[in-house]
């Protein structure tokens, strides 16, 4: 019988209160006030959140089975700067869009701690990724 939660990933609610989202990580490894995993809530600009709700929901939430979710990535790069990328419509990267995640929020440093535990983190060559517009200002 195939676990429930054997597909490990993090996600992404697509449809959620403007400038916060709501994340979910699904492990098996560890357990983290949630029996699929970890979860929790960040605050974000609110065209983030506008752009989310424009992406297709296609992963299915761990804690009510519908689908919500669409999923990202976290890459760590060299010189220790965290970013996650979720991968759709172009938003500030051609591919969908990048937020920069600052460790000084107890919420983000939850999430990074939480996904380096269970190896979710990926390390990333190079400098982390800069949109055009914030190399013009």
């Amino acid at each position: 019988m195939k676990n429930e939660y054997e597909e490990e990933r993090m996600q992404i609610k697509c449809k959620y209160e403007e400038g916060l989202v709501h994340i979910q990580c699904i492990s098996a490894k560890l357990q983290a006030g949630r029996k699929y995993g970890f979860t929790v809530k960040m605050r974000t600009d609110p065209a983030v959140s506008m752009w989310l709700r424009e992406q297709p929901e296609v992963l299915t939430s761990a804690a009510t089975g519908g689908t919500m979710y669409t999923p990202f990535k976290i890459y760590r790069y060299e010189n220790n700067v965290h970013q996650m990328y979720i991968p759709g419509t172009p938003a500030n990267h051609p591919n969908g869009a990048v937020l920069d995640l600052h460790p000084s929020s107890d919420n983000v440093a939850q999430l990074l701690d939480y996904a380096t535990k269970v190896g979710f983190v990926e390390n990333a060559e190079g400098m982390p990724f800069v949109s055009k517009q914030e190399e013009e200002e």
